[in-house]
């Protein structure tokens, strides 16, 4: 009978132990579950093991932790329950000082809390506040909320600075601000320049005309040939600086501003030829067209443009060799210029006349620069830069290759469309 007592007795307690176990089990299973626990101490013979559970929970916690922006969880009333280091470094507080306290503290505005807690219930969540550090010193700041109910009464609070991000955008507001005076400046330098054109064509060339009208109607029968010499020298300088206005005015009536469609230069090229027919039947010129490309340009530049080049090469041919001018385009439709990213087509102007030294290639496009003298050859050094303007206006380019006595190659680079 005693036996079976104790046997009795023996089983209860071995039930009390089982049960024992079976609650600090269940305990450590529910710990896990909800993310309090990251490693578990397991006394096995005697021997305590250390366990490190790396879970989702704890995973999360270390992301957060190591975050670039500062993350809070705080009570609905703005007590903060816990920040990250990066939180820390922005207010330049340790974070067991800040821990305790209220965010609205952090706040220029402390009022400016309430408004974000009463917008938060309307999905409003992002915010631009000012927020202040432990030496006063105040910076702009994003923050972001979300409401953590009904997992757990917290709201979840990531602040971004923005001290950067405004230094640029306040900058970029100060380069527009003096890139819209230079713009004004430009303007106003453009509307200036119209003017003192208006002034060349106009008012400048009247007392040109008059003086070439009335040297014309001058009877030259009595001069003596000194006179006759020096009458014929003033009308023709006054010719010629009428032509020079009217090229001055060409030059700078070019802008970039004018209209820019869908062109076939095969078409303007024909244009050009048939202007100067007469010219070319009387030099027996021979003008090959290749293929060209079909660009975005402005048609009256265009036009000017070749009508440039083309009289260039018939005025600087050889007298005994009969001129052959051919244009085409290059076959490789991506050519690229140096510093640039657009892609090109180029096309060439060559002709078999009587080239130049390569000393004098740099200057040609340069305005007023002859290589020639003039009872050489006719011009006042101004269609070759009117050319380089006319490329630079359709943000392309213009150079020139040539050896003396055999030719010389201009390459026209068109951006492609």
């Amino acid at each position: 009978m005693k036996e079976d007592k104790k046997n009795i007795a023996d089983l209860l307690a071995e039930i009390e132990s089982l049960k024992e176990e079976l609650y600090e089990s269940n305990s450590i299973v529910n710990a896990i579950k909800q993310g309090d626990v990251d490693a578990l101490v397991v006394s096995s013979n005697g021997v305590p093991e250390l366990y490190s559970l790396e879970t989702a929970d704890y995973t999360y916690r270390l992301l957060i932790e190591k975050f670039g922006q500062g993350a809070l969880s705080i009570s609905r009333n703005g007590l903060i329950l816990y920040c990250n280091e990066q939180f820390s470094k922005l207010v330049g507080l340790p974070s067991e000082k800040i821990t305790g306290t209220y965010i609205y503290e952090y706040f220029t505005n402390q009022t400016q809390f309430v408004s974000l807690i009463e917008a938060l219930r309307y999905g409003i969540t992002k915010h631009e506040i000012l927020l202040k550090s432990d030496n006063e010193k105040t910076f702009p700041a994003y923050i972001a909320l979300t409401d953590l109910e009904p997992a757990v009464e917290a709201i979840g609070v990531v602040i971004t600075d923005l001290t950067e991000k405004k230094k640029h955008e306040e900058a970029l507001i100060r380069h527009q601000k003096e890139l819209e005076e230079k713009i004004n400046e430009l303007n106003k330098i453009n509307r200036n320049l119209e003017e003192f054109i208006h002034v060349i064509s106009h008012d400048l060339k009247e007392p040109l005309r008059k003086i070439v009208m009335n040297t014309s109607r001058i009877d030259g029968s009595y001069f003596k040939e000194a006179d006759t010499k020096a009458v014929n020298v003033m009308k023709l300088s006054a010719l010629r600086l009428n032509s020079l206005v009217d090229d001055l005015v060409q030059y700078s009536s070019h802008t970039a501003q004018e209209e820019r469609t869908e062109i076939d230069l095969r078409t303007i090229i024909s244009e050009v030829i048939e202007d100067f027919e007469i010219i070319i039947s009387d030099k027996k010129v021979v003008i090959k067209t290749g293929k060209v490309p079909i660009i975005k340009a402005s048609r009256v530049q265009m036009r000017q443009l070749f009508s440039n080049l083309i009289s260039n090469a018939i005025k600087y041919s050889k007298t005994d060799i009969a001129p052959v001018i051919e244009i085409s385009q290059e076959e490789n439709l991506d050519t690229e210029i140096p510093n640039q990213n657009a892609k090109f087509v180029k096309v060439q102007i060559k002709d078999n006349g009587i080239g130049m030294e390569k000393s004098h290639l740099l200057k040609i496009f340069v305005i007023f620069q002859r290589l020639h003298a003039r009872n050489e050859y006719s011009g006042n050094g101004i269609g070759l830069a009117i050319c380089k303007k006319i490329m630079e206006n359709h943000s392309g380019n213009i150079t020139v290759e040539s050896t003396l006595n055999k030719g010389t190659t201009f390459n026209l680079y068109f951006p492609t469309l």
